[in-house]
């Protein structure tokens, strides 16, 4: 079903009302007019981008005022910190999981911003040729992959620390080792509350097993690409949830070849896409001890398979419905419609087999690095026909992602869904207020 865009003229501030905001560059009001007529006009998706780089050889002009416009001040951003790493010139600070513009007046007009933002626009059509598949590729509904199956360490480090099979830990010290990277992007806690999560350049074994189980809080682990560029450590692997691995690729295929965007395209060499329905506002621990009467600092682990899993430091081990849980959904999280990480080199997670990492292999890179692991027997594996179960989720939390849902800036802002009572990134387009009404219903109204 097509949705219609009707939401457009209800979730942006009108051109005419922008004319007078004498903050805003006229050169950012034109683009910002030229992208919402785009909008409106039902225009190809890929085309959206020309809204601003129309003014490339113009000489750019202050991007970050396009992204305040459309995604921070709408509430669509996903802080995926795409805009924030590659900036050249330090413009953003990342502050409550949002860019803000700190330093606006070392803006260079690169444009780099835009260009990178993963709900501004889709990725362009050459995306798959970039990232390299591996042939012969198929696509089932969450991106093109070469072949899945069941993986799991035989590294008993790893084993003792990881989530699910601990494949991704396991790759990126096996590339480690043979000099093929130098380091590694991945999430990290703080030492004082072990669920929230935060970035880390890991260079060394301790380093990746100190990150080596999930988190379910957000963690905004492309942040450390800074360091990483800053300190030239490379190449590099990242680890991310979807929508930090869409921003990494369009950081690394931007038509704009500034030495920023050169060098990530250079030096990551290896990307990890963990499967993500939804991750939680860090209140949300908070709240898991109060439903468990535990305090939250005792919170060890947090698994989820249907239910919520939580691990407490003493071992104990006590379980949260999963249903009550996502009322601490990241509302962000709605404006994103890919589970399966479909542009990563490997996508990983934790469905199917328990204590095994479901694992799809998309890209020449991501099976050359696996092919080699599972060589020097760091890797084993089972067929997904060991247990269907596990392609049978694949499907469904893929298909769920993007049930009914448009492109984000065809969907209302935080402020209207929160007007409506729904910020569930469940349930807003299957059951919710966005989900198709049916004739009958449009015929009562």
């Amino acid at each position: 079903m097509k949705l219609s865009n009707s939401w457009i003229n209800k979730t942006t501030v009108a051109v005419g009302d922008m004319a007078g905001r004498k903050e805003l560059n006229p050169i950012s009001r034109q683009v910002i007019s030229r992208y919402r007529r785009l909008l409106d006009e039902g225009a190809d998706p890929h085309e959206w981008a020309f809204a601003w780089r129309t003014e490339l050889n113009r000489g750019g002009f202050p991007a970050y005022e396009l992204l305040a416009e459309e995604v921070i001040k709408p509430g669509r951003c996903v802080g995926c910190a795409a805009c924030i790493s590659i900036c050249p010139v330090d413009v953003f600070d990342y502050v409550d999981e949002t860019p803000v513009e700190t330093r606006a007046g070392a803006c260079v007009d690169c444009v780099l911003c835009a260009e990178v933002c993963p709900v501004l626009r889709p990725a362009d059509n050459d995306m798959q040729e970039f990232i390299d598949l591996q042939e012969p590729s198929t696509d089932e509904g969450y991106g093109p992959y070469a072949y899945a199956l069941y993986s799991r360490t035989t590294d008993p480090d790893i084993l003792e620390k990881c989530q699910d099979g601990g494949m991704v830990s396991t790759i990126i010290l096996h590339q480690i080792e043979k000099g093929a990277i130098n380091g590694a992007i991945v999430g990290d806690v703080y030492p004082d509350n072990r669920q929230v999560g935060l970035h880390k350049l890991a260079v060394t074994r301790d380093d990746v097993l100190s990150c080596a189980a999930s988190r379910y809080t957000y963690s905004p682990n492309t942040l450390a690409l800074q360091e990483a560029m800053q300190e030239n450590t490379g190449p590099l692997a990242v680890v991310g949830v979807p929508c930090q691995i869409d921003g990494v690729r369009l950081q690394q295929n931007s038509s704009i070849r500034l030495d920023v965007s050169s060098w990530y395209r250079e030096n990551i060499t290896l990307t990890f896409g963990l499967f993500c329905s939804e991750s939680f506002t860090n209140e949300s621990i908070r709240k898991l001890g109060e439903i468990i009467d535990e305090d939250p600092a005792s919170i060890e682990n947090i698994n989820i398979k249907g239910k919520v899993i939580i691990r407490l430091a003493n071992k104990e081990v006590k379980t949260v419905s999963l249903k009550k849980y996502r009322e601490w959904a990241r509302p962000a999280c709605l404006y994103c419609l890919d589970y399966g990480a479909e542009n990563a080199d490997i996508g990983a997670g934790g469905i199917g087999i328990d204590g095994w990492t479901y694992t799809l292999i998309r890209t020449k890179r991501g099976h050359e690095a696996f092919q080699a692991a599972l060589a020097d027997g760091r890797l084993e594996t089972r067929p997904l026909t060991d247990e269907p179960r596990g392609e049978f989720l694949m499907n469904m939390l893929s298909s769920n992602k993007k049930k009914n849902r448009p492109l984000p800036p065809l969907m209302p802002t935080h402020a209207e869904r929160l007007a409506m009572g729904s910020l569930c990134p469940k349930t807003f387009y299957t059951t919710g207020p966005g989900a198709p009404k049916s004739e009958e219903q449009g015929d009562k109204e």
